[in-house]
């Protein structure tokens, strides 16, 4: 039956307990989600379940801290996949759709979610809370990075696009962690026009929090007499401490982080840039990344919405330097090796006299968040992202001449 039939049978106790299996579960489970705030969804799905299981004479089925969790984690999935569609979650959440017991595992021990306690009223979890760097969709590895190839000269990286924390690593770190606040939200969906571009790219999959890919891996500072985040954080942007006193990564640590994220990442952008200028002569680099438009730590006031770095002008050659001087934002307001110069990706890579360039966008999350909830606003992307096409389009016009 589809969701709008199952939806309605199951709030008029019209479902059989056959029909109503785990899938239908999280089918209307879903339903609510994508209909109302998490809280009215809760209490709604919560009355609703209770009143089902009670007509089926099954209220001993009624388990309301895996319903908790289960709402939770549908939660976590819309706003991760920016979606809507159950069939993005049967394709993304293989887990939640085929080992339910073993998702739950990496969060309840046996003891606590079996309980009479965690059945009949809400339990936190005892093994990792659910929150977006905590959010498992799969048993198998995260990757590092995601990669698209294009045949283009025109190379798009986002070290900061990544979320997730391996949990050995977040049950070491306080809760301010847990969240990822830091995270330069949703720049995939933000620039999903790349492809009709015929532009590569690449994103990280997890958070800064773990490592800085966009921070030299021997410590040196980035801004010299700045407020500066260390290769591996100890502090948010808004200065909560990521560990407990005494629980920083030690040398250690940070050289077991450096391996197994920061170099597989870099090892993959140098090959890119080697690769791509080969085959065309010349390879543009574009750093593409998001801050909030307020972080006192860092900046007074409120940032610019276009914030291009160029290390001053020394990351590209004159023309391309004057091709971002002239470009209209259409109302957004711009600056040019302002706060944000160029990060260390940014400045390390460049080498115009070779013909490779690279530009740095720090685009501010108030031209298409929703800044307090960190969630997309789909209206303000819209018009956000022709703007941002329109930039690339211009950059790969400019790189095909170059060529």
């Amino acid at each position: 039956m589809n969701s709008e039939t199952l939806f309605s049978r199951f709030q008029t106790q019209q479902v059989s307990a056959d029909e109503f299996n785990h899938l239908a579960h999280l089918k209307v489970a879903w339903y609510y989600i994508c209909r109302k705030s998490i809280t009215d969804a809760r209490e709604k799905f919560h009355k609703d379940l209770i009143e089902l299981t009670s007509a089926l004479g099954a209220e001993e089925k009624y388990h309301r801290t895996l319903t908790d969790f289960f709402l939770d984690y549908l939660y976590q999935v819309k706003w991760y996949f920016n979606t809507e569609s159950w069939a993005v979650v049967e394709e993304k959440c293989p887990l939640l759709i085929h080992d339910a017991k073993k998702l739950v595992s990496y969060y309840y021990s046996d003891k606590v979610i079996e309980s009479d306690l965690a059945r009949t009223g809400y339990v936190a979890a005892d093994l990792m809370p659910l929150d977006r760097a905590s959010l498992v969709l799969t048993d198998k590895a995260i990757p590092v990075y995601d990669f698209v190839d294009h045949d283009s000269p025109v190379i798009v990286s986002m070290p900061h696009h990544g979320q997730f924390m391996p949990h050995d690593v977040l049950r070491q770190m306080t809760p301010a962690a847990l969240n990822s606040a830091d995270t330069d939200w949703y720049l995939v969906q933000l620039y999903d026009f790349l492809d009709a571009l015929g532009v590569s790219r690449m994103n990280a999959n997890y958070s800064r929090y773990l490592i800085d890919l966009n921070r030299d891996s021997s410590g040196k500072v980035l801004y010299k007499g700045a407020d500066n985040t260390e290769l591996c954080p100890t502090s948010t942007f808004d200065t909560e401490p990521l560990y407990g006193d005494g629980k920083e990564p030690d040398s250690t640590e940070v050289k077991r982080r450096t391996e197994l994220y920061w170099k597989p990442y870099h090892d993959k952008l140098q090959q890119l840039i080697e690769h791509t200028k080969a085959k065309f002569g010349y390879c543009l680099l574009f750093e593409a990344h998001t801050i909030q438009s307020r972080v006192p730590r860092f900046f007074e006031g409120q940032l610019p919405d276009f914030n291009f770095g160029t290390n001053e002008g020394k990351t590209v050659e004159h023309e391309l330097s004057s091709l971002l001087q002239n470009f209209d934002t259409h109302g957004y307001s711009k600056i040019i090796n302002g706060r944000f110069k160029g990060g260390y990706i940014t400045r390390q890579y460049a080498d115009p006299d070779n013909n490779i360039y690279t530009v740095q966008l720090e685009l501010s999350q108030a031209t298409y968040l929703k800044e307090k909830e960190r969630f997309y606003d789909h209206e303000k992307a819209a018009d956000v992202t022709k703007v941002l096409q329109s930039l690339l389009a211009q950059l790969v016009q400019f790189m095909d001449k170059e060529k």
